[in-house]
Formats: structure tokens, C-alpha cells, sequence
């Protein structure tokens, strides 16, 4: 279960340090279901230390989880936009429940997206808000066979000051990090879904 997992990947990081938070963003981009706020914010509580300053705090938080966690979102993003793209629709249904989303959200999202430069300054924006459930955006991407080089760049883009706040708030907030990441996660599909409704509107 989900504690559980929390309780062995805090132990993971204790031992490995940043490596094993480059790993378990991989892992959490792809098993869809972990809550997305977990592992950057246990990052922060447990890597960062409580006593320094809000600027040293800050550097390391770019430096050892943001940077490194941007790059794994990017890499673990791909595995998902390969399935959506050579898989399509039919792949998508058959496997929505544990991608989070619906076909009919992807669709949706897709009309979101835009061309252009609106279309790559929207994923930019769509990875940076911390609770937004991302999924969405990297299925759309595969099912509309974006540039996979743009994709897994403004991915990166986008994922950097999304996991630098997270990582921040765990620094901030100590051992609670686990009950409000827990939430965090919860409320992605809401907001995926109060997203769907404004596209609709």
C-alpha cells in the first residue's frame, strides 16, 4: 500500500541521496497512481537541513532535487507519451484506470493544448503548478505525436520549478510532509476534472 511504499522510499533516500530521488520520480512518472507530491517533498525534509538559511536551503534544493527530479520527469514522461503514441486510443482505454484519465479527458485535453507556441508554453505551465495531475498532458502529447525533443525538453522546463517548490515545502513543513503530499495527490483528479469543465466551458 501507499504508506508503506512511503516508509521503504524515505529509507531509499536516506541511503542514496539524490540518485534515489532521480530513480523514484522515474518510477512515480510512470506508476501513475503515486502520489506526484511524495517524493520531491520527503526529498526536501530529508536531504535539506532544517537549520540553514532560506537561501542556502534553496540552492540545494535546485541543485540536488530540482534539477535532477526535472530530468527524471522528462525521462519517465516518455515511457507514458511511447504508449500513448504508438499505442493510441485503443491502448488508452483498455489501461485508463491506471493512467488516472479518461480518453474522453485526453480528448479534451488535447483541444487545450493548442498549436505552436501556445502549445509548448501550455505544457510548460500545466508541469510547473505542483498539484496538477500531469498524466494527462503527456498522454494528449503521444496521442498527437508531438515533436518528442520539444516534448521531453519543455517537460524538463516545465518540471523544474514544480518539484523546487515541492521539495521546498517539505523542507518547510518537517514530518507532515506525508499527510499533506498524501492530500495533494488525492485532489489531482479534481482538479483534472474542474480543468475538463473549463475546457468544456
Amino acid at each position: 500500500n501507499l504508506s508503506a511504499f512511503i516508509e521503504w522510499f524515505v529509507g531509499i533516500i536516506q541511503l542514496y541521496g539524490p540518485v534515489s530521488v532521480f530513480v523514484g520520480i522515474i518510477i512515480e512518472e510512470v506508476i501513475v497512481p503515486i502520489p506526484s507530491p511524495i517524493i520531491p517533498m520527503a526529498a526536501g525534509f530529508i536531504l535539506i537541513p532544517a537549520g540553514i538559511s532560506v537561501f542556502d536551503a534553496s540552492l540545494k534544493i535546485f541543485f540536488t532535487i530540482a534539477i535532477p527530479g526535472a530530468i527524471a520527469t522528462g525521462i519517465g514522461s516518455l515511457v507514458i507519451y511511447a504508449v500513448a503514441y504508438y499505442g493510441g486510443e485503443a491502448v488508452i482505454k483498455k489501461f485508463q484506470r491506471f493512467f488516472g484519465v479518461t480518453i474522453d479527458d485526453i480528448k479534451k485535453m488535447s483541444k487545450k493544448l493548442g498549436k505552436g507556441k501556445k502549445l509548448w508554453a501550455t505544457i510548460v505551465v500545466l508541469r510547473a503548478i505542483p498539484i496538477f495531475p500531469t498524466s494527462a498532458v503527456t498522454i494528449a502529447a503521444g496521442v498527437l505525436r508531438l515533436d518528442i525533443k520539444k516534448f521531453f525538453i519543455y517537460t524538463v522546463i516545465g518540471a523544474i520549478p514544480r518539484i523546487f517548490i515541492l521539495g521546498f515545502v517539505g523542507w518547510q513543513i518537517g514530518e507532515s510532509y506525508v499527510v499533506i503530499a498524501e492530500s495533494l495527490g488525492k485532489y489531482e483528479d479534481a482538479i483534472l476534472g474542474a480543468v475538463v469543465i473549463i475546457v468544456i466551458i
